[in-house]
């Protein structure tokens, strides 16, 4: 038995089988995703049911509907994509590409409905396999035209040689099947897809008579296409009906007539026959295959699939314990695949031939768990269930041999895990502690560097504001330099101005001295005339005192002599003479007086001119001093700016150099201070890597146990 296993096993060990068998399994998820949500729509159970038609639960049941529809209800699409994806990865091609191939060569041979849309059967599982077997095609014609590339540049994006790489392979593959598919479409009628079911159908035509042999032939071709991974109800289904489609009608519509019609009146063949005493959990009476994992299997992997599928097994559902353990092209599981659901048809034949149980009346829901569905199939008869716990029990002893064979190997796999686990263990906890240690001593090592980089940090920073105090003093001395620039530079303004109202006032004072020294000149001669007129005066004045004496002495004498003989006229000539000498003796006193007023007067303006001709010349002297002071100062105004724009110039260039400095003792400090915080990253790091190391070495073994 072991030697025929392991031929079995080198026969199913190409790249064929191993793609398939990995399509199967990486679809799991999505499979179960879609298994529950067809059991919570389809559960057969009122209360249930009842929920599901309020609004809430008609909103449960929308959104189940969507979740069968994007996972079971295109399972074909799952598998051709997996399916090429890996058996691309098997001739080391692009693996993406390849499944995009497989999914459009695929999609060019499904059959068209009437408004040239693709019908949603052959989208799910009816045309797994003719998925399986384009994707294989399109594969292998992508592998056989990947040599023809066309040549681009080297330089070119990846994402660009990647598609100029795959165009022509990609596009004559697609096309040769689309091409293919075509010329058989147009020439017989029918599509690929169409052909591959046909011929299957016609290898079990055989079936369509009806009958026990029929019938037999028509369970092992739904259990021999399910263990390719077909979906043998829907393959066989035509057969099905043709064979005893209208049989549970019949038998309902008698035994609505005679309750006790139960032998010769009814058919012991019908479709509600099988899915009650045959499907039990689903294809391979698939609930035998999870009771009798649960009995004897020691294998962790097995029995958790067991636990995960038996839930929905209960309700004919058995997607998960196909391609969970898997039974799909698994050769230990083909004998007892094939065999249990035969003896279980023969034994259930036997059983209503003989009259020892109740032949199948009504039509029960697919979803009825077993016992249920026996006892409401029947009519309500016991004889029902008990037939189901029979086939049951028949059913798992047919399993447990295979199955304990298939635990042994699985233990032993999963035994050698372990025994590498243990040692893989081991090693991680040595190279863990070592890690540890190794990071333990590089963790001081950083941390005692990162104090002496903070050291430095600190000092560089002190450094920096050391030399921006500098430059910003320095910054400041330079506007101080450009405040005193500019002071002198308005000085300098200044002077320059006063030089040239000095220049004037000095060709004023000039010119000022100038004309006081004529005016002293002019007053002087004023004055020597006043004098003159003052001596002038004071002679006619003696004069005139000299002519009144002289003619009182006449007119004394006049007088005295009595001369009689003047006249009148004369004596008023007289009188009147020395009435006129009166009054110019008194102008000439006046003349006098005021001759000598102005001689005063002259001789003081001229004492006052003579003084400001002093003074014009010490001012002549005094603006000539200062324009030889302001010529000097203008000099040495000049000396200072050249001096201030010297000392400006070294201000900034050293400000320059302190700000460069600065700059550089910041860069360096940012570096270092980087540099200490990499440091502090680092063992952050470290300490993290210690943390997530430890728990990969966990989760890797737990995955690994797994």
């Amino acid at each position: 038995m072991e030697n025929i296993l392991q031929a079995a096993d080198r026969l199913f060990q190409n790249r064929y089988i191993i793609s398939i068998k990995k399509a199967f399994i990486i679809t799991l998820p999505v499979i179960i995703l879609g298994s529950i949500a067809s059991l919570i729509n389809n559960i057969p159970i009122d209360i249930v049911q009842a929920g599901l038609s309020t609004p809430a639960g008609q909103v449960i049941r929308v959104v189940n509907g969507a979740i069968w529809l994007g996972s079971t209800a295109i399972m074909a699409i799952l598998i051709a994509w997996t399916l090429g994806y890996y058996l691309g990865n098997t001739y080391k091609l692009n693996g993406t590409l390849s499944a995009l191939t497989s999914v459009s060569s695929y999609l060019t041979i499904c059959v068209t409905t009437s408004d040239g849309g693709i019908s949603l059967s052959q989208l799910g599982s009816s045309g797994l396999f003719g998925a399986i077997l384009i994707a294989i095609l399109a594969t292998e014609l992508y592998h056989a035209f990947s040599n023809l590339k066309i040549n681009i540049p080297e330089d070119t994006a990846e994402e660009v040689l990647q598609m100029f790489a795959a165009l022509f392979p990609v596009m004559l593959s697609v096309f040769f099947i689309a091409l293919t598919n075509g010329i058989i479409l147009t020439t017989s009628g029918k599509g690929i897809d169409e052909w591959i079911y046909t011929a299957l159908s016609l290898l079990f035509s055989a079936a369509d008579g009806g009958g026990l042999v029929g019938t037999l032939l028509l369970v092992f071709g739904i259990h021999i296409f399910w263990f390719f991974g077909i979906h043998g109800g829907n393959v066989m289904d035509s057969i099905m009906v043709s064979a005893f489609g209208e049989n549970l009608i019949n038998n309902t519509s008698q035994y609505a007539l005679n309750h006790d019609a139960f032998d010769k009146q009814l058919d012991i063949i019908s479709k509600g026959f099988l899915d009650t005493f045959v499907f039990m959990g689903g294809a391979g009476t698939s609930l035998c295959i999870i009771i009798a994992v649960l009995i004897i299997a020691r294998s962790r992997y097995m029995r958790s699939i067991a636990k995960m599928g038996g839930v929905f097994a209960l309700f004919n559902m058995n997607e998960i314990v196909l391609f969970g353990f898997p039974v799909i092209l698994n050769p230990i599981l083909l004998i007892p695949f094939l065999l249990t659901p035969l003896t279980i048809t023969l034994v259930s034949w036997s059983a209503m031939s003989l009259g020892l149980v109740a032949r199948v009346v009504t039509e029960v829901h697919w979803a009825m768990p077993p016992l249920i569905s026996g006892y409401l199939a029947t009519g309500g008869h016991l004889s029902g269930s008990i037939l189901q716990v029979i086939n049951i029990a028949a059913g798992i002893l047919i399993y447990l041999p295979f199955i304990r064979l298939m635990d042994r190997r699985a233990v032993q796999k999963e035994a050698l895990k372990d025994d590498n686990t243990v040692l893989l263990k081991n090693t991680l906890n040595t190279v863990i502690e070592k890690i540890h240690n190794s990071t333990g001593e590089v963790n001081g090592e950083i941390t005692d560097f990162s104090i002496v980089l903070e050291s430095v940090v600190r000092d560089l920073n002190v450094l920096s504001a050391q030399m921006q105090q500098q430059m910003q003093l320095m910054h400041t001395c330079d506007e101080y330099i450009q405040t005193i620039n500019t002071s002198v530079g308005n000085s300098d303004n200044s002077i320059k101005i006063v030089l040239q109202n000095m220049e004037k006032t000095s060709g004023l004072s000039m010119e000022g001295t100038q004309n006081i020294h004529q005016t002293m000149q002019k007053m002087e001669e004023a004055f020597l005339s006043t004098q003159k007129n003052n001596e002038l005066a004071n002679q006619l004045n003696l004069r005139c005192e000299q002519i009144e004496g002289m003619l009182k002495s006449i007119e004394f004498s006049v007088a005295a002599a009595n001369i009689k003989d003047l006249s009148e006229n004369t004596a008023k000539v007289v009188s009147d003479i020395e009435g006129l000498l009166q009054r110019m003796n008194a102008d000439t006193s006046d003349m006098i007086e005021r001759s000598e007023v102005s001689l005063r007067q002259v001789e003081t303006g001229l004492q006052k001119v003579i003084d400001a001709n002093r003074l014009f010349g010490e001012i002549v002297q005094n603006i000539h001093n200062i324009q030889v002071q302001c010529h000097t100062v203008l000099n040495h105004s000049g000396e200072v700016t050249g001096k201030l724009q010297q000392i400006s110039e070294q201000i900034r260039t050293t400000s320059h150099f302190f700000a460069e400095t600065a700059s550089h003792t910041s860069k360096v400090a940012e570096q270092v201070r980087n540099r200490s915080d990499e440091s502090k990253e680092m063992v952050h790091k470290l300490r993290k890597l210690n943390v997530e190391t430890s728990l990969m070495t966990e989760n890797a073994l737990e995955k690994y146990e797994r």
